[in-house]
C-alpha cells in the first residue's frame, strides 16, 4: 500500500504542462477518477494560483530537475498534501523532501496560536500547525521518512512580508518542533529567503528515483485510539492532528484561555463521520488540557467505551473522575469545570433523571443544559447518523436550540477528513448511498479501492473464515450483528449460549457478564480484546470502536425490495424497535457497523435478495 498524488514531474515538466490551457482541466479529470467528486473551486484556483509561484522558484535557482508531488495523500487518511518537492539533499545520497503548504491569504494577523483573516473574523488554524501535522503523519506512518531529510514550507505567496514575519512559528511562540521544522514566507523579500532554502534542502540529482522511492514505500498501519490512549493522556501528543482535528484542537485552547480573561462562553460542536478522529481529538485534548493543569473531563453516554478507556488509560480509581458519562452533572456546580469534552454527543439523552414521584411536578433539567452549565468550555463531538436507539436525541440542531435559548455563541467545526476505512471516505460515502441516508445519483455500483478491501460472503461460515485468516496474519476483526436474535444470559457453566442461528451456523453473543468469564471478555471490552473474536457483537458493543476487518451480519429487520424495508417484528432490542424513527434508527445501525473496520469489510445479508443485492451492485463474492 504505497502513497498517491494527483500528478508527479519535475518542475520544468510542470512549468511546460501548466503553460498549456487545458492543464488544470486535466488535473479535474484526475481528481474525478481518484476521488469519485469534483474538486473544490478554492482548490482549483490554487492549482492554477499558488502552483506556478512556487515551481518558478525552483526553476530559477536552477532545480528543474526536482520531482514536484501535486496533492500527495497522506497515508492513513484522505488528506491532501499541496505540493511535496523531492530531491536529494546537497553533497549526500539521502532523500529529501519539502512540503509545501499554499495560502492565497492576502491579509493575516496572529491570534494566541491560531490566525485571523480578518480583523473581525473567528480564529483559523494557523498553517504552519496545520502543515507540521502532515510532517508528524509522514515521519510517523512511511518508515523511510524517518532516516530522510523532511522539512515543510508554508508559502504566503499573496500576503505582504511583515504579515507573514507575523505568523512566523518563532514569532507567535509556537511549538519547538514546529519553529525547527516549518517555516513562513510572504510575496516580497522572503521569495529570496525561500529560494536559499530550496537551494540548501534539494538537488535534482537522483530526484525521479527519490520521489518513486518515496511513492512506493510501505505505509505502516496506523495503531487504533484504544492501544495508544494510556501514553496520550498520562505523557504526551501522540496521534497527529491534521487539517479541522487540529482547527478543533487548537480552537478548544483558545477558549480556555479566554474564559480565564473572562470573555462570553461558547459551546464548541464538533462534527464528523465515521473515522473522522473525534475521539482522537477528545483523548488529545484531555491528555494536553490534563498536563497542563486544566479542570478538565471527558464524558459519554456509552458504559462501553467509558469502560474500555478507563482500561486502557490505566488510571488508578480516583483518577477515573477524567472520563464519565453525561448524566453525572445534575449536582455540579456552574462553571465548576473549565472544560466538559462530550463524546458521542448523539447519544445524549433528554434528561439525566426521571421524577419518579407523581407529587413532584417538576420538569428535570434537559441533560445538555447540565453540560452546557458545568464547565466554562462545553465541547460537544457528534455524528447525526448515530442516533441508533429509542431516547437519543443529541444533534446539531439541539445544541444550536439551546446555546441561543442560554444566550452563548457556538463554534461549529466540521470534519471533512477520514481516518478509519484506510482513509477512504468513498467507501463510508458509498454505505451512505446504498443505505440511502444521503442523495444518490443513480445505483450506488461499487467501485474497487486501492486501500480498502470490501467482500460480500453467500455464507455467515465463508465471512467467518476470511476473518480468521485475517488474525492469523496479526490483524484484528470482529463479527457484530443486527439486534435480530435473543439475548441470552450466560449458561451455569459460564459458557455462552449460541443464540445468533443462521442455518447450522450459530455462534454466541458477547458475554452480558459485568467481568471476564474465564477469557471471554464483557460486553465493554468485546471490540479490544484479542478474545472477542469469536462471538457476535451488537450495536452497543460495536459503536465508537475499530479494528482492522469488520464482518456485518444484516439481519431480517432490514431488507431489500426495490427499495429498503425494516421490520420491527424481527428487532428483538426494546430501545430500537419501539424508537419513532425506526427505519431511520435501523439504517443507522448498520452504517455504523459497516464503518468499523480500518482496512477492509465483509458484509452478508440473512436474506438471500438482500444479499444478491450486494453482488450486483460489484461487491466482489468471498470464495467459499
Amino acid at each position: 500500500m504505497g502513497l498517491q498524488c494527483l500528478y508527479q514531474g519535475s518542475a520544468s515538466e510542470l512549468a511546460e504542462a501548466m503553460a498549456r490551457a487545458n492543464f488544470t482541466d486535466e488535473l479535474k479529470k484526475r481528481f474525478r477518477g481518484a476521488y469519485w467528486q469534483d474538486p473544490d473551486e478554492r482548490e482549483v484556483r490554487s492549482w492554477s494560483n499558488s502552483i506556478p509561484t512556487v515551481v518558478r522558484l525552483l526553476t530559477e535557482v536552477g532545480l528543474g530537475e526536482v520531482q514536484v508531488l501535486l496533492e500527495l495523500r497522506a497515508p492513513i487518511t484522505d488528506v491532501r498534501m499541496d505540493m511535496v518537492l523531492v530531491g536529494t539533499f546537497p553533497g549526500t545520497s539521502q532523500g529529501s523532501a519539502v512540503v509545501v503548504e499554499n495560502k492565497q491569504w492576502s491579509w493575516l494577523q496572529p491570534d494566541g496560536q491560531m490566525v485571523r483573516l480578518s480583523r473581525d473574523g473567528v480564529p483559523q488554524l494557523h498553517p504552519a500547525n496545520q502543515l507540521w501535522g502532515y510532517l508528524q503523519v509522514l515521519r510517523g506512518y512511511v518508515p523511510m521518512m524517518c532516516d530522510e531529510k523532511l522539512c515543510g514550507v508554508v508559502n504566503l505567496h499573496n500576503a505582504p512580508d511583515h504579515m507573514a514575519e507575523a505568523v512566523r512559528p518563532k514569532h507567535q511562540g509556537l511549538e519547538e518542533l514546529v519553529q525547527r521544522w516549518v517555516a513562513v514566507y510572504g510575496s516580497g523579500a522572503h521569495r529570496e529567503e525561500l529560494k536559499e532554502v530550496l537551494r540548501r534542502r534539494l538537488s535534482g540529482v537522483n530526484a525521479a528515483q527519490q520521489a518513486e522511492t518515496l511513492l512506493q514505500a510501505p505505509v505502516k498501519p496506523g495503531q487504533g485510539l484504544m492501544t495508544r490512549v494510556a501514553e496520550c493522556v498520562r505523557e504526551r501528543t501522540v496521534f497527529p492532528l491534521l487539517d479541522e482535528q487540529r482547527e478543533a484542537y487548537d480552537y478548544v485552547r483558545h477558549l480556555v484561555s479566554a474564559s480565564k480573561q473572562g470573555a462570553r462562553k461558547e459551546i464548541v460542536a464538533i462534527l464528523g463521520g465515521p473515522g473522522t478522529g473525534k475521539s482522537v481529538i477528545a483523548v488529545e485534548l484531555l491528555g494536553t488540557l490534563a498536563r497542563q493543569k486544566v479542570n478538565a473531563v471527558h464524558a459519554t453516554g456509552s458504559r462501553s467505551f467509558t469502560r474500555t478507556l478507563w482500561k486502557y488509560a490505566g488510571l488508578p480509581g480516583k483518577q477515573r473522575g477524567l472520563f464519565t458519562y453525561f448524566n453525572s452533572f445534575s449536582e455540579a456546580t456552574p462553571n465548576d469545570l473549565d472544560v466538559i469534552i462530550a463524546d458521542e454527543a448523539h447519544r445524549l439523552r433528554k434528561t439525566s433523571h426521571s421524577r419518579k414521584h407523581r407529587d413532584d411536578p417538576r420538569e428535570p433539567p434537559l441533560q445538555i443544559d447540565e453540560l452546557i452549565h458545568a464547565a466554562r468550555v462545553p465541547v460537544f463531538l457528534l455524528d447525526e447518523h448515530q442516533v441508533v436507539r429509542r431516547g437519543e436525541v443529541g444533534s446539531l440542531e439541539l445544541i444550536r436550540d439551546r446555546a441561543q435559548k442560554l444566550g452563548y455563541g457556538v463554534r461549529e467545526i466540521n470534519l471533512r477528513h477520514q481516518f478509519r476505512c484506510a482513509g477512504s471516505p468513498e467507501y463510508v460515502d458509498w454505505v451512505e448511498r446504498l443505505l440511502m441516508l444521503r442523495p444518490s445519483n443513480g445505483r450506488p455500483d461499487w467501485q474497487p479501492l486501492k486501500n480498502f478491501t470490501l467482500h460480500v460472503a453467500r455464507t455467515p461460515l465463508a465471512m467467518e473464515n476470511y476473518l480468521k485468516a485475517r488474525v492469523a496474519e496479526n490483524y484484528t476483526a470482529r463479527i457484530a450483528a443486527g439486534f435480530c436474535w435473543p439475548w441470552s444470559q450466560p449458561n451455569a457453566d459460564g459458557t455462552l449460549p449460541d443464540d445468533v442461528r443462521i442455518g447450522d451456523w450459530h455462534r454466541p453473543w458477547n458475554s452480558q457478564a459485568t467481568d471476564y468469564l474465564g477469557n471471554i471478555p464483557p460486553a465493554p471490552l468485546w471490540a479490544t480484546d484479542p478474545a472477542g473474536f469469536g462471538q457476535i457483537g451488537c450495536i452497543y458493543s460495536a459503536q465508537g470502536f475499530e479494528y482492522a476487518y469488520a464482518g456485518v451480519i444484516i439481519g431480517p429487520d432490514l431488507v431489500w425490495r426495490n427499495r429498503w424495508q425494516s421490520d420491527r417484528r424481527y428487532n428483538v432490542d426494546r430501545d430500537q424497535n419501539q424508537a419513532p424513527q425506526f427505519p431511520t434508527v435501523i439504517r443507522n445501525t448498520y452504517r455504523v457497523l459497516a464503518t468499523r473496520g480500518m482496512r477492509g469489510a465483509v458484509l452478508y445479508a440473512t436474506d438471500p435478495a438482500t444479499n444478491q443485492l450486494l453482488i450486483d451492485l460489484g461487491v466482489p463474492v468471498l470464495e467459499e
